[in-house]
């Protein structure tokens, strides 16, 4: 019995269906963030060239040591955390694509089962051919559910860490600058 995913598809019911297309917009909406988010990546090292004049007009501000230095922590942590709010968002997306997918897939699943049960039900003359077209759209919705899921979470954590990368490389500069621009006027 050879089936093309074209019969498979012809041959499922309207839910699964649209259970597919509710997976297939998943996909696109997680990859359309991924995509988004490493271009994102992309430029934030530009974004980093425009940090640093704006800490050291801090670092050579005319105002006592100790309170350079906490105006220069304040500065620091909000570009941080504005730079790691910026950097994040969208992440959302992937998470919970890469979480509800296999669920919804499984909704397919489900709704594959009882299709193939009413199909048994039906039948006069029983046997698995009779109930084979909904067996195998439970087993298309699930393997497209997971499908689905595994680049949103990959991509997620392969995004996740790069962001942290970023921004302990910007604290890291931040501390050097602030290392040299305070030993520099404490001679």
């Amino acid at each position: 019995m050879d089936r093309s995913l074209i019969d498979l598809w012809l041959e499922m019911g309207p839910f699964a269906k649209g259970i597919v297309y509710l997976l297939a917009l998943m996909s696109v909406a997680s990859l359309a963030t991924a995509v988004e988010r490493l271009i994102a990546l992309r430029g934030a090292r530009e974004g980093f060239a425009r940090l640093v004049p704006q800490w050291q007009s801090v670092l050579s501000a005319p105002i006592a040591a100790e309170e350079r230095r906490e105006a220069y922590d304040r500065t620091v942590r909000q570009s941080l955390l504005s730079t790691g709010d910026g950097l994040r968002r969208g992440l959302g997306i992937l998470a919970t694509v890469g979480s509800t997918a296999p669920f919804v897939g499984l909704v397919g699943t489900v709704a594959g089962i009882i299709n193939a049960f009413e199909q048994l039900a039906t039948a006069q003359g029983g046997g698995i051919g009779m109930v084979s077209s909904g067996i195998a759209e439970a087993l298309v919705t699930t393997a497209f559910g997971i499908g689905v899921a595994i680049p949103a979470v990959w991509l997620f954590n392969y995004l996740t860490q790069r962001i942290a990368s970023l921004l302990v490389e910007l604290e890291c500069r931040a501390q050097e600058l602030a290392v040299a621009t305070l030993k520099g006027g404490a001679r």
